[in-house]
């Protein structure tokens, strides 16, 4: 059930990375350089972080679409649902992130244009790539 999220998310705001022409590595340089610098390899630290976009996202979508937009929220209780179904520090955890994201939103945003929305589509992507480390994780 997991990976339903996880796939949802990724199918949502699809990551768009692609090699630079002459930049290409062979594999296991690349495994070696990517495990030491992706963010995204601890599911740790991953979902307190997915959680915290997910709460930039909401703010977004709450302050430029209406109070009626509950996606992103909907979003973050399906994670809840599936990754702390039961109250306790990872289930608070992971709410005390979407809260600080939507609030550090909150503070930073003042009108919805265009800007906003190249913000939503960043927050989508980097959504996008936990979800996919996430679903690498669980697959491997």
């Amino acid at each position: 059930m997991r990976w339903i999220v996880i796939l949802f998310l990724i199918i949502s705001a699809p990551a768009l990375a692609q090699d630079k022409p002459g930049t290409r590595v062979s594999n296991t340089t690349q495994r070696v350089t990517q495990d030491e610098t992706d963010p995204f390899r601890d599911p740790g630290r991953t979902l307190p972080y997915l959680a915290y976009t997910l709460g930039q996202l909401h703010y977004l979508a709450y302050a430029c679409e209406g109070d009626e937009t509950q996606e992103w929220r909907n979003r973050m209780i399906e994670l809840l649902e599936l990754e702390a179904p039961l109250s306790g520090n990872r289930r608070e955890r992971l709410i005390d992130a979407f809260n600080d994201g939507y609030q550090v939103e909150q503070r930073a945003r003042i009108r919805c244009g265009a800007d906003a929305e190249a913000e939503r589509r960043d927050l989508a992507r980097r959504g996008a790539q936990m979800s996919q480390a996430l679903l690498n994780e669980v697959l491997d």
